[in-house]
């Protein structure tokens, strides 16, 4: 897959990046924040945009809202995020498909895409019980 991931904290891009590229075979491009997300998914197309859910200069709500306004609404878009609250995880799976949350085991980061991929969370309480 083609995954655009945005990120604001580099040690967890590089990490996130590297077992996404190693253990799941997959092409990764970086943002750092929201307003580069954006950027990058309306001049190119990706399989998968994964956002971090507190991003400076847009939050991965206020970016994936964004894309999908224009009108990519095709594309799968995961949040990763430490806002854990049902009320924040409805937010993301408003318009994302599904949730992972932070910290995560970045060497399950592929299984658990497939496992959201394959079966994406309908609520937040799926969302929260995807850990």
């Amino acid at each position: 897959m083609h995954i655009l991931l945005a990120e604001d904290d580099p040690a967890v891009s590089i990490v996130t990046r590297m077992c996404l590229e190693k253990i799941g075979g997959h092409t990764v491009e970086l943002a750092a924040d929201g307003a580069e997300a954006v950027d990058c998914a309306t001049r190119r197309s990706y399989d998968l945009i994964i956002l971090d859910g507190m991003m400076p200069l847009k939050s991965g709500l206020q970016a994936a809202q964004e894309i999908r306004a224009a009108g990519i609404v095709t594309t799968p878009i995961i949040f990763l995020s430490a806002k854990i609250d049902d009320r924040d995880v409805a937010s993301f799976l408003s318009v994302g498909t599904g949730f992972i949350p932070k910290p995560f085991e970045p060497t399950e980061i592929c299984a658990r895409i497939d496992d959201i991929l394959a079966n994406p969370p309908t609520s937040a309480p799926q969302g929260i019980l995807n850990r």
